[in-house]
């Protein structure tokens, strides 16, 4: 796959088997590089382990450590720019 960005919508024009493709610039990045563009600021438990790329007990662990799960009824949403600070204190 080949690939330049354009101006317009920051678009990615992708080559693949003779056909070309537009893809958003935020979702090329996420597919290729599992880069985060998404603007929200909380997630589940599902997604953060998806985004973390480790398994859905070991991030509730985590956000429990790190302070960063709220709680409404029975609903659990983490604080992404948290879990994010939290890390940095383990970087070596």
């Amino acid at each position: 796959m080949k690939g330049g960005v354009t101006n317009e919508k920051r678009m990615v024009e992708c080559h693949y088997n003779g056909a070309v493709i537009m893809i958003p610039l935020k979702v090329f990045l996420a597919m290729t590089m599992r880069v985060q563009y998404d603007d929200r600021k909380f997630v589940r438990y599902k997604e953060g382990a998806e985004i973390y790329s480790m398994s859905e007990r070991e991030f509730n662990k985590l956000a429990h450590d790190a302070k960063a799960v709220y709680k409404r009824n029975k609903m659990a949403l983490v604080k992404l720019d948290v879990i994010n600070k939290y890390l940095e204190y383990f970087r070596e």
